[in-house]
């Protein structure tokens, strides 16, 4: 028996975890959430330390860059374990048939939404325009972290915050009240736009509503943005 079908084994005799439970909550635990709020904001103000418009990046700054933002990362990790929203990482938490099944599921949504924007005659969104015109005057390291940290950050706020803090006894107002957040917050501008955002939120919403696992939620969104990120640099 060579090593592959030892880890194979290995990993049949292990069972899944389960998906992860949350302790009550209270209005004074709930109000950490600002604070996973202000580091989220934090981390996404913080690319513009390494902007500069004529082509020239210090590398100080990236190294600024690279540190402040790991450190806005570690502490949200630590806030999310300190009020137990997430478990411990867990390679056991990364199950990748689901991983696979989430993106296909978010690469239908885009099929329907390119769908939509042909019938309307939308060439794209106002929010990715935004983000490819950012991507022209940052470095590429710094872009590329930064837009492929929203699987993390965002599935902290957008996710974990309704389900396991804010709305923990309502799933359903959570489900809700996630699905409303992450599309709102991503500007939709026109239809087109609206159901860009909101597909992609319902079926981020319905992967965490059915699994409650961050971590598989963060893996699905890290692929789909890296992927666009692929796409930016083919085209760019």
């Amino acid at each position: 028996m060579n090593y592959l079908e030892i880890a194979q084994n290995t990993a049949k005799q292990q069972p899944l975890l389960p998906p992860h439970e949350t302790p009550g909550q209270t209005w004074k635990t709930r109000l950490t959430f600002i604070w996973a709020l202000v580091l989220w904001q934090a981390s996404s103000a913080l690319p513009a330390i390494t902007m500069n418009r004529q082509g020239h990046f210090e590398l100080w700054k990236i190294g600024l860059f690279l540190l402040l933002f790991a450190a806005c990362v570690w502490l949200s990790y630590i806030w999310a374990l300190r009020y137990h929203v997430i478990p411990k990482i867990n390679w056991r938490y990364f199950q990748l048939g689901k991983i696979a099944a989430g993106f296909g599921l978010m690469f239908v949504s885009a099929l329907i939404s390119g769908m939509i924007m042909n019938l309307t005659g939308t060439n794209g969104t106002e929010n990715q325009d935004i983000i490819n015109s950012i991507g022209k005057v940052l470095p590429p390291l710094v872009f590329v972290i930064m837009t492929t940290s929203a699987g993390f950050f965002e599935e902290l706020i957008f996710r974990v915050g309704p389900f396991e803090l804010l709305f923990n006894k309502w799933p359903k107002l959570a489900a809700i009240f996630a699905w409303a957040l992450f599309t709102a917050a991503h500007g939709p501008t026109d239809f087109a736009s609206f159901m860009t955002y909101g597909l992609m939120s319902l079926v981020l919403t319905g992967l965490y509503a059915k699994y409650r696992n961050f971590y598989l939620n963060m893996s699905v969104h890290f692929l789909w943005n890296a992927l666009g990120m692929i796409g930016f640099f083919l085209l760019k």
